[in-house]
């Protein structure tokens, strides 16, 4: 088993144990702190919420697949190894701040077509002169957000805007992760639509409904669409019935009014 530790850049400690769940499954550590789970003889099989829920909105809202995608934050690339599954003809670039973390898991965990790898931090890369300067993607997708904990470059106007300007006329996600009164996420919601000139119907939240509530804490995913058209009402509906449930979908005014708290 690929359980060896290797230093990580920031002086700890990178790690994948089996997840004590299913037969392959795999649990990346990082300092002691999981960060994703991976199957990698099941690409398909996706464990937490945030995930499925990333996934039910690439099908639903891109169903021929996407041509390019960018992932910020790899962890164990648990998505681009579904994407890659689903659909193999997708270019994929993955940006993350550790400078060992992908070589390691794909030395113990490989893949037929990795994606591009960057190393550099997801507020820099994308800014005029950085790594992906210029580059535009179908989808992008930002693992990045750890409740308040996440650094204040990750979480300004202008890293928001970039983001948005890099999908093209595709989708932005985001995995927030909050806890009640759920105040970041709330706030995050409310500095895209703001970068979104208001138009809260580009915009659609997914998450467990206790979540949503501000419950309990959890993973919200915040879908946002930058071209000229709004996210269709159908596919919001088809995003309720995916799921995972129980779980709720919010756009428009409802959206907005959640914001507020």
């Amino acid at each position: 088993m690929p359980g060896s530790p290797t230093p990580s850049a920031a002086g700890g400690r990178i790690r994948l144990v089996p997840d004590g769940l299913t037969d392959r499954g795999m649990v990346l550590l990082l300092d002691g702190a999981e960060q994703s789970h991976v199957d990698p003889e099941h690409p398909d099989f996706l464990l937490h919420d945030y995930a499925l829920r990333i996934a039910a909105a690439l099908e639903t809202l891109h169903p021929q697949g996407p041509g390019a995608v960018l992932h910020l934050g790899a962890g164990a690339l648990t998505l681009p190894r579904w994407i890659d599954h689903r659909w193999p003809s997708a270019a994929q670039t993955a940006v993350d701040l550790e400078p060992e973390l992908m070589g390691f898991v794909l030395e113990h965990l490989p893949m037929a077509r990795p994606p591009r790898r960057l190393v550099g931090d997801a507020a820099e890369v994308l800014v005029e002169d950085g790594l992906l300067s210029g580059e535009t993607f179908d989808v992008v997708v930002a693992d990045l957000f750890n409740s308040a904990q996440a650094p204040a470059a990750l979480t300004a106007p202008p890293f928001l805007a970039s983001l948005l300007r890099t999908a093209r006329e595709g989708t932005v996600m985001m995995n927030l992760g909050d806890d009640p009164p759920m105040e970041f996420a709330r706030g995050l919601v409310a500095s895209a639509a703001h970068q979104l000139r208001g138009r809260w119907d580009h915009l659609v939240l997914s998450a467990p409904a206790d979540v949503l509530a501000a419950e309990a804490e959890g993973n919200l995913v915040l879908v946002a669409a930058p071209g000229p058209e709004p996210i269709p009402e159908v596919a919001i509906d088809a995003l309720w019935a995916r799921g995972p449930h129980p779980g709720e979908v919010l756009t428009g005014e409802d959206l907005h009014m959640w914001s507020r708290g």
